[in-house]
């Protein structure tokens, strides 16, 4: 699990990812929690909700009812009620992709995140998609943003690891080669007259 991550969300996911395959209810947790990542996703507003240690818990949990009563397996709906009453409700986006990351971990996927100096459409990524599956050995969801500020190419990030092939990455490479050699230059033609 990467990035900055709360270590107390990644406790709480990993608590519900292991129970759920315990308890032989995997795809209907796995299928809860794809659910309130979409919720959250699609409103920002709501992660915000969830986040604020302003607005009161007992409002928090009448909205999650209102959203998912009924609509999830009850252990999903006793996970929720424990983050409430363990005052880690403000976990609650950082749980959800805590999740997830386990569950691709357990799929064998690996999450891609891609920077394109162009916009990207389905058929031009297909061929990226199958490279990055080549070279890391396993299945890989890509995330694609479109950044105009890379003059040209592309920037992966896998976990912790970057594939830097922008024009931009390789400008200031050279940039710094031509700087490393032009001092080194100078030295010599100053070495003797």
């Amino acid at each position: 699990m990467r990035g900055g991550m709360h270590p107390v969300a990644r406790r709480y996911a990993r608590a519900l990812f292991e129970e759920a395959r315990a308890q032989a209810l995997a795809s209907a947790i796995d299928a809860d929690l794809q659910q309130l990542s979409e919720l959250l996703t699609a409103s920002r507003e709501l992660a915000r909700i969830f986040e604020s240690p302003v607005i009161p818990r007992d409002k928090k949990q009448k909205i999650l009812e209102r959203l998912l009563a009924g609509r999830v397996h009850p252990l999903t709906w006793r996970f929720l009620m424990l983050l409430i009453a363990k005052e880690r409700e403000h976990l609650l986006p950082d749980v959800v992709r805590a999740y997830q990351v386990l569950q691709d971990e357990a799929q064998g996927i690996v999450e891609a995140h891609v920077r394109t100096a162009f916009p990207l459409d389905e058929a031009g990524a297909a061929p990226l998609q199958e490279r990055l599956e080549r070279l890391t050995g396993k299945r890989v969801r890509l995330r694609l943003t479109y950044d105009p500020g890379l003059i040209g190419g592309l920037v992966v990030r896998i976990g912790d690891t970057v594939y830097d092939g922008s024009v931009r990455h390789q400008l200031a490479i050279l940039r710094e080669r031509l700087r490393r050699n032009t001092i080194a230059f100078n030295g010599k033609s100053n070495v003797s007259p």
